[in-house]
């Protein structure tokens, strides 16, 4: 081997082995001897010429190097971009709570039936009884003034027959405009100013009147109506105290509600809203061991003579049934806020209801209980009662029905088991009112119901509210409509007005007061007849 080429060799080791903390660098291969190269290549490829040597040079004692700067550190690559994340997903909404399941009963016959009957009748009564320019209407088809009880029947029975029409039926133009006529002719029942005693009126700083359909989603925002009707404007009744009932105006809360459920207008729900509220505020009874709702707003304050305080089941059993409708549909409205407060005061007073009107032996209801002076320094309910009418009437009845099927349907969801109670105590009074009510003695076959059609038609209601979630009840509701069928074939006078006793017939009523046109016992009076044609609007309804 090349003597040079191992001397190179040898200094080179020495000097990695002097500095081994130097910058790590890559050793050069050993230059190898151009003869070994040559001999070492493959045949094919040509031998280059031999090089000449150069001449020997000194070798320099061994320096350390000078260290070499680190190399420049590569850029580090540009960081790639990130690829655009996908937008999240919102965020599945909260599932809504699950309506109970519902019983239906289809029957085309029955349902067409009774929505033509609902029809024609509701006609014939726009023809005998209403003013389609003054938004007046008469009590009986030759003349006198309805009150306001009877005359919010007549909106019922509008409501009642829009409730049951399709959308595009070719009589629902003529009853939406029924029903503006009607809300307009309510407004001269509307209050403006109330008359406690003599020269000294109503006066609560808390409380705002609001004009009609305005309100302010408050619990002050007030509006009632009286007995009585004022002519020449609306809204401008002066009224006393005594002439303003509580359950007059849970009725016609009841008809601005379903006016907004027919409608839709905003308007009609904020009058609904402002009547209960003032119901809330100036009508229910809390104190010591009451919870119900006064009958008259004037004997709220009387403990002597024949008008006296009084919490009336007509007034409590109805306000909750209202108070439970609003509170299903004020989510999403102006007026949620008080979603709350209406629900706790339906229950509140249907467990009234439960304990001091029920009947403990039919679970029908009582009439009123009459409160004792002094009632509100006791905490006991028998220190507070003086004595409860025991009187039973079908609508009382009927309206705690209704309030139990529309609360088991807000509670069955968020609290089942008070849901099931409910639905189990309304199902025991239903079984009760019909053997109550129905009279099976008059007419074989049949159950002949009180002669005041408008207190039955509530069995009506209530009966098929509950049958949506009990099939017992539809054999009740057979029973009523079985009784109308005879009715309109047997008992419907040659004007094409049904008589108020189905089974009984006109005979039922004495002569003064069918030939009396002011006489609200006159059984062709606008409330009797505007309930019997409401009865064919809600069969109509449960059987479409």
């Amino acid at each position: 081997m090349n003597r040079k080429f191992l001397r190179k060799t040898a200094l080179l080791l020495a000097v990695l082995l002097l500095f081994p903390a130097c910058s790590p660098q890559t050793v050069p291969e050993p230059i190898p001897d151009p003869a070994e190269t040559a001999a070492a290549k493959p045949e094919t490829e040509a031998i280059k010429p031999a090089v000449e040597e150069p001449a020997p040079i000194e070798e320099p004692e061994a320096e350390a190097p000078a260290p070499e700067a680190d190399p420049e550190p590569e850029p580090e690559p540009e960081p790639e971009p990130e690829p655009e994340s996908e937008p999240e997903p919102e965020p599945e909404p909260e599932p809504e709570a699950s309506l109970p399941a519902r019983i239906t009963y289809t029957n085309e016959e029955f349902h067409m039936e009774n929505l033509d009957r609902a029809i024609t009748y509701a006609k014939t009564i726009h023809d005998l009884y209403w003013n389609s320019e003054t938004c007046l209407s008469k009590l009986t088809p030759g003349g006198g003034t309805p009150y306001l009880w009877p005359f919010t029947e007549q909106v019922s029975m509008v409501n009642g027959i829009l409730e049951a029409l399709d959308a595009d039926h070719p009589d629902r133009a003529f009853f939406l405009e029924y029903l503006e006529e009607l809300i307009t002719g309510l407004r001269h029942y509307r209050v403006k100013k109330t008359r406690l005693s003599g020269a000294q009126y109503w006066n609560n700083p808390d409380y705002v009147m609001a004009p009609f359909g305005e309100c302010d989603g408050s619990v002050n925002s007030y509006a009632f109506y009286s007995a009585g009707r004022r002519d020449a404007r609306i809204d401008t009744s002066v009224a006393d105290a005594g002439g303003i009932y509580f359950d007059d105006n849970v009725w016609v809360a009841k008809e601005f509600y379903y006016a907004y459920v027919n409608t839709g207008n905003e308007a009609y729900l904020a009058e609904a809203v402002n009547i209960t509220n003032w119901i809330l505020g100036e009508g229910w009874e809390t104190r010591g061991a009451l919870c119900g709702i006064y009958w008259n707003w004037g004997a709220k304050f009387q403990f002597s003579g024949n008008s006296r305080a009084s919490i009336n089941t007509c007034s409590t059993a109805s306000a909750a049934m209202v108070f439970a409708k609003l509170a299903e549909v004020l989510p999403g409205t102006p007026y949620e806020g008080l979603r709350e407060r209406y629900l706790d005061a339906a229950l509140r007073l249907f467990d009234f209801c439960t304990e001091v009107f029920v009947d403990r032996a039919n679970k029908c209801l009582y009439d009123n209980i009459v409160l004792k002076k002094g009632f509100e320094k006791k905490t006991e309910l028998k220190d507070q009662i003086e004595k409860t009418d025991t009187a039973q009437y079908a609508y009382n009845t009927g309206t705690f029905l209704t309030t139990g099927a529309d609360l088991y349907k807000l509670l069955h969801d968020t609290d089942p088991d008070r849901a099931d109670a409910i639905l189990a105590t309304a199902l025991a009074s239903a079984k009760g009112a019909d053997k109550k009510f129905g009279d099976r003695t008059v007419k074989k076959g049949e159950y002949s119901y009180p002669s005041h059609s408008w207190f039955t038609s509530f069995l009506v209601s209530g009966f098929s509210d509950l049958a949506a979630y009990d099939e017992g009840c539809i054999e009740y509701v057979g029973h009523m409509r079985s009784a109308l069928d005879y009715a309109w074939a047997n008992n419907r006078s040659d004007d094409g007005l049904v008589c108020p006793a189905w089974i009984k017939g006109w005979s039922r009523y004495n002569a003064k007061d069918t030939n009396d046109i002011n006489s609200e016992s006159n059984p062709r009076q606008i409330l009797y007849q505007s309930a019997n044609a409401h009865c064919y609007a809600m069969l109509a309804k449960i059987y479409e």
